[in-house]
């Protein structure tokens, strides 16, 4: 038992344990009286033995139970008490109101040590349970009130709700403001949630930029009217020095699954569905086996893919481009596989997003890039002069060596920059434009040829296009197979290769599989096309032999 729980126990049965106590006390105090009248009276030092139930008194009943065994001790061994029993000797007047003072003060000083000491264990012990910055309750609090909850309202467990409410761009606070403002935050967003203080129970500070609540009497056709409101009152910016702020809050809740659950247990799984709700972009998100399963597997995956990176289980297959007025290849895209040796073929779109969360990815871009280039060697020594594609990702960019790495790789292999063409998301461009603007700079002034990936998914690239140094844009997959019978898509197919051809950028469409589709972006003249018409991606040696024999597509 560590000192905490020792303390709570005395703290929770402390009115019975001085019940039990004071008659002790007295019982000893008579004792004493006894003990000294027995061996003679007062002159002897057995009257010091009173020491011991004044101390005792002081320690457990503090100041006030110190004070009346210390005065009752003196009264008692006081004008009663001869000095000496054989001859019946009285003490003088001064001497016993001495003893008495004496006995007195001790047990208020014994009752001020102790109470002092218990105060600052009760302080000690509420800075256990409590967040300083904002005086709410901590994340040890919510563990203790939920294993309250389930010793003592184990059938009615069910009906709680545990909810954790997450600041997502607390970083940019706390690089912009100082600490100061999450602590400002947490504070208002507690008011706002005082507010439905009829169905919050209880608010906790998990860290410095998450709350925790413990929710009651929330039906499940109420539940989602609930956090839509709650998500709604945290649109309202708050104000930091008089200046409104915006706030991005995500929250992810688990109903409580009764008392088998360990409050850990409950808090982790509102942890997975808080980021499910951040990987959504949702404003709430309740939990689920699936989320949990999926959080599990992710992990286990991102694990298994490192060990894939030098197991010599990730491979590269290539995918021809053809230039649609003349139906020659132009360039292919290097295309990442996974064969794992129990799963079987794990395709890119599965294991690709998650690495982009990670640091994981710049390893995978450095291997497909290394391994690309060996390719483009190799088929050059068969008299294949073909440029190859690599997609890079946002992280890629950001990467302070990036380019260095790209250019040592160039020199390694003996290749120039015009050999090489990386397709960059358009994503790539939201977490920092100026930089990545710069980045492919560099790589456009070493002959490096860019395009930008999946063209019209997002908004960025419109907004940024003029400035980057781009040679192609690849139309999205998702519109390319739509045409021609969809009218929105042959709109923003139309629009975007107009466009991009009043910027002297040329357009590749992506995913073609009919040859409708292929003859209708001839007909409005995409530059070139990519897909399972033309050719599957093919592993490097099946592509050279795919190469040698292919004259022109004629479909």
């Amino acid at each position: 038992m560590d000192y905490r729980s020792l303390y709570k126990w005395i703290e929770k049965h402390q009115s019975t344990l001085q019940l039990i106590t004071i008659p002790l006390l007295l019982l000893m105090v008579a004792g004493v009286y006894l003990l000294v009248y027995m061996t003679g009276g007062l002159k002897y030092v057995y009257v010091h033995t009173m020491y011991i139930p004044i101390l005792l008194a002081g320690i457990i009943c503090g100041i006030k139970g110190g004070i009346f065994i210390g005065s009752l001790a003196g009264l008692i061994v006081g004008p009663l008490m001869p000095l000496d029993i054989s001859t019946g000797e009285a003490q003088k007047t001064f001497s016993w109101l001495y003893r008495c003072g004496i006995f007195t003060l001790t047990g208020f000083l014994c009752g001020v040590a102790s109470d002092t000491i218990r105060s600052y264990l009760r302080y000690i012990n509420w800075l256990s349970r409590h967040d300083l910055p904002s005086n709410l309750p901590n994340r040890q609090a919510v563990i203790e009130q939920l294993e309250q909850i389930s010793e003592n309202h184990a059938d009615a467990a069910d009906a709680h709700i545990v909810a954790i409410i997450s600041i997502e761009n607390n970083r940019e606070l706390l690089s912009t403001f100082g600490v100061t403002i999450l602590d400002q935050a947490m504070v208002q967003l507690h008011k706002r949630l005082q507010e439905k203080k009829s169905q919050i129970l209880s608010i906790f500070r998990l860290n410095s930029a998450q709350l925790a609540l413990l929710i009651g009497d929330i039906s499940d056709h109420d539940e989602k009217r609930f956090f839509d409101k709650l998500s709604a009152s945290f649109r309202e910016p708050i104000l930091f020095e008089e200046i409104p702020i915006h706030i991005d809050v995500r929250i992810g809740y688990v109903p409580l699954s009764g008392p088998q659950v360990a409050p850990e247990l409950q808090l982790q799984k509102a942890q997975s569905a808080l980021t499910e709700a951040c990987y959504r972009a949702s404003d709430h998100v309740g939990f689920s086996q699936a989320i949990s399963t999926a959080s599990r597997e992710n992990l286990v995956m991102l694990g298994e893919l490192k060990e894939a990176l030098t197991k010599k289980q990730l491979s590269l297959h290539y995918q021809p481009k053809v230039d649609i007025a003349t139906g020659a290849v132009h360039s292919v895209e290097a295309l990442i596989r996974w064969q794992h040796p129990q799963k079987g073929n794990i395709p890119p779109g599965i294991f690709i997003p998650r690495a982009e969360e990670s640091t994981l990815i710049n390893q995978i871009t450095y291997f497909v890039l290394e391994r690309a280039m060996t390719q483009m060697v190799l088929w050059q020594q068969a008299g294949i002069n073909i440029t190859v594609a690599v997609n890079i990702s946002a992280r890629n960019l950001l990467q302070p060596d990036f380019c260095n790495v790209v250019f040592c790789l160039l020199e390694h292999h003996g290749l120039s920059g015009e050999q090489l063409e990386l397709e960059i998301t358009e994503g790539a461009l939201m977490l920092d434009a100026q930089r990545a603007i710069e980045e492919l700079n560099r790589l456009a002034n070493a002959k490096i040829v860019l395009s930008i990936d999946d063209f019209g998914t997002g908004y960025s690239s419109l907004q940024y296009l003029h400035q980057l140094p781009v040679s192609l844009i690849k139309i999205d997959q998702s519109f390319i197979r739509r045409l021609p019978a969809d009218e929105s898509a042959t709109s923003i197919v139309e629009t975007a290769i107009s466009m991009a051809h009043k910027m002297s950028i040329k357009t590749i469409a992506e995913g073609i599989e009919e040859r409708e589709t292929y003859d209708f972006l001839e007909k409005i003249g995409c530059d070139m096309a990519q897909g399972y018409i033309i050719s599957r991606p093919l592993p490097g040696d099946e592509y050279a032999n795919w190469h040698k024999q292919y004259n022109r597509f004629c479909g």
